[in-house]
């Protein structure tokens, strides 16, 4: 086994090179929606990349790097009509029913926002209660996951820079961070999920 010297230690890949690297996690950058922009992740805070890259709770990365728990706090759900790109990466009929939450993610100590998230679930692919079973969870959605016990994975989509979703109105338009990915539970997704991060 050869040993690294410090000139290979400290190499990092370089443009083009950087952006395969990280977009190869991924599955459907080129299917992103239309209106995201490219987002050069090489001058991306490496706190942002974690984020945009974790197949784990966005909550728990959060806790860890702000070191304070994170609240969702829920801003609507109800059971919706899925748009025919939304049933596609669901593998639902169009216009199918699903159930539809939006969160914040805010510090429980400073109040700082630092995620807006919609998830669209499919219940009859979900054990029964689960709907209920998320509110019992001040972290989300991926702590209910967590403690169901259902054996389930996560499959990044894409990601981008767009605006702040329109349900979640910030006064100085900004555009933000924003990925899409879904969780696969038995074979089939149950949840499709768009993170905004601020």
């Amino acid at each position: 086994m050869r040993e690294a010297t410090g000139a290979t230690l400290g190499a990092r890949p370089a443009g083009d090179d950087a952006e395969a690297l990280f977009t190869r996690h991924f599955v459907a950058q080129a299917s992103r929606p239309l209106g995201l922009l490219d987002v050069p992740v090489g001058s991306l805070h490496p706190g942002h990349r974690c984020l945009l890259a974790t197949d784990g709770m966005v909550s728990t990365t959060l806790e860890a790097y702000n070191l304070e728990p994170i609240a969702a706090r829920p801003v609507s759900q109800a059971d919706v009509r899925v748009r025919a790109a939304e049933a596609h990466w669901l593998g639902v009929a169009s216009a199918a029913t699903a159930f539809r939450r939006r969160v914040a993610l805010r510090g429980a100590v400073s109040d700082a926002l630092y995620v807006v998230a919609e998830s669209l679930l499919v219940p009859s692919r979900l054990p029964a209660g689960f709907g209920g079973a998320i509110d019992r969870f001040a972290s989300g959605l991926g702590a209910a996951l967590l403690a169901s016990g259902i054996e389930s994975r996560r499959e990044l989509l894409w990601f981008g820079a767009g605006p702040i979703p329109d349900w979640y109105p910030m006064p100085d338009g900004r555009h933000v961070l924003q990925r899409a990915y879904r969780v696969v539970h038995g074979g089939e997704p149950v949840a499709l999920i768009t993170e905004s991060f601020l």
